[in-house]
């Protein structure tokens, strides 16, 4: 607790400190407001039996049926700039009818020398080179709004952060402190299910411990060679999602779910090679509450990379591929020690994935198609999507997020029966 409130006298401070500079008058640019508004239906093409509780099916037909709007504000001085973008949506679903205002982003950012920057506030934060693989990309994500049909950017969770930038002509670093860490949304059991436990165990036989609000770092030293781009990355934490348990002492059948400390570092590159882009990224995660990987309800330290393509086909067309794998360490201590009755997990697990992409109509009609297939866990992810440009204010998107596997505790198959279709319709001003 004590640790905590340290935390946030230092983010205070710094935040102090931010406006101070940004106070004397000096040029600036007229403030720039924008936004949108939404409607998002999303409709579920599978019963799903795990959400059911004897008496109804929870969002049995409508996972997500929202109408929303973002309101963002930016200005500019000549000392740096301030940027808040606020969230107001309102919940229609029949058992869940309420109107929440959330702080999507609220952050300043300074200059305080022409080549160091300071940002200070709430922000989403990104690095890496994997389309929709994050390897070194460890910032919160949230994957309940990837699985039922919110624009992509929600994907990224907004974190509270201090972030120093020093930019050199080819070479940049990033360090971001987060006082408060933040762990990946998964689900709460009401818009889909999932096995959070990768046991086979049910919603009900698991309860999870709050995400931990010690501190994370992240830092990234980037620079270039000729064509080519690089990168060196690091984090210090936890694990972004549950990745340790615990039976508990009353009942051999529940589990104690928990958010065991992570480090991890790595590198990418991206470089073209004749007509295509390609990109790697490679990284060692070290799982810290179980260094030597004993404890089979730990997750032993890996090394997780990929490789991947991209290349333009002409009139419009684009299509990319990528390569993912992870690696357990320390397999056969966690072979040994892994309870009857628990699955076991191989060694080597990969996944591919494929991007195929159509720009038509003056560039108005946007077809994409991406898919995961899980070559080890035998499980997969599609979201084929079509959008179109009605004006340039107003854009329609219809699109699917088809989900599944023969087991319930892969990657994608912990998903399975949660496949829908889902529609947004949205005016930007």
């Amino acid at each position: 607790m004590r640790q905590a409130r340290s935390w946030n006298r230092l983010c205070g401070l710094a935040l102090g400190l931010t406006l101070l500079c940004l106070h004397p008058t000096g040029a600036s640019s007229q403030p720039i407001f924008s936004g949108y508004v939404e409607a998002v239906q999303a409709m579920r093409v599978e019963q799903n039996v795990a959400l059911y509780d004897g008496t109804n099916f929870f969002d049995r037909e409508f996972p997500r049926s929202e109408m929303r709007s973002q309101l963002s504000l930016w200005e500019s001085k000549d000392r740096g700039d301030f940027f808040i973008s606020l969230d107001l949506r309102r919940d229609v679903r029949q058992y869940h009818q309420l109107t929440s205002v959330d702080l999507r982003e609220a952050y300043i950012g300074v200059g305080i020398t022409k080549r160091l920057d300071l940002k200070v506030g709430r922000q989403v934060a990104t690095w890496g080179t994997g389309d929709f693989i994050f390897v070194n990309d460890l910032f919160a994500k949230d994957w309940e709004a990837f699985f039922t049909g919110l624009d992509d950017a929600y994907l990224k969770l907004p974190q509270e952060l201090v972030r120093i930038t020093l930019s050199e002509p080819k070479l940049t670093i990033d360090a971001a402190l987060s006082p408060r860490a933040t762990q990946d949304h998964l689900s709460d059991g009401e818009r889909i299910s999932i096995d959070y436990t990768g046991t086979g165990a049910s919603r009900q036989e698991v309860s999870i411990a709050p995400p931990y609000r010690s501190p994370q770092a992240f830092a990234r030293v980037a620079g270039s060679a000729g064509v080519s781009e690089w990168a060196f990355y690091g984090y210090w934490g936890h694990w972004p999602v549950p990745k340790g348990a615990r039976e508990e002492s009353n009942s051999p059948y529940f589990l104690d779910l928990y958010y065991p400390e992570l480090a991890a570092v790595g590198a990418s590159v991206r470089f073209p090679l004749g007509p295509y882009l390609n990109h790697a990224e490679f990284a060692y995660y070290a799982s810290l509450d179980d260094p030597r990987g004993a404890d089979p309800l730990i997750a032993n330290s890996q090394i997780r990379g990929f490789v991947g393509t991209e290349k333009s086909l002409g009139h419009e067309w684009t299509v990319g591929a990528q390569y993912y794998a992870e690696w357990m360490l320390d397999y056969d201590l966690y072979r040994t020690g892994i309870p009857a009755g628990f699955p076991v997990f191989n060694e080597l697990r990969s996944t591919v994935t494929l991007r195929v992409e159509k720009l038509a109509a003056h560039q108005n009609l946007h077809l994409s198609a991406f898919g995961f297939w899980g070559i080890t866990d035998q499980d997969y992810h599609l979201r084929p999507a079509i959008s179109y440009k009605i004006t340039d204010a107003v854009g329609w998107t219809v699109g699917a997020s088809v989900v599944g596997g023969n087991k319930p505790y892969t990657t994608f198959g912990q998903f399975r029966h949660n496949s829908n279709v889902f529609t947004r319709l949205r005016y930007s001003f």
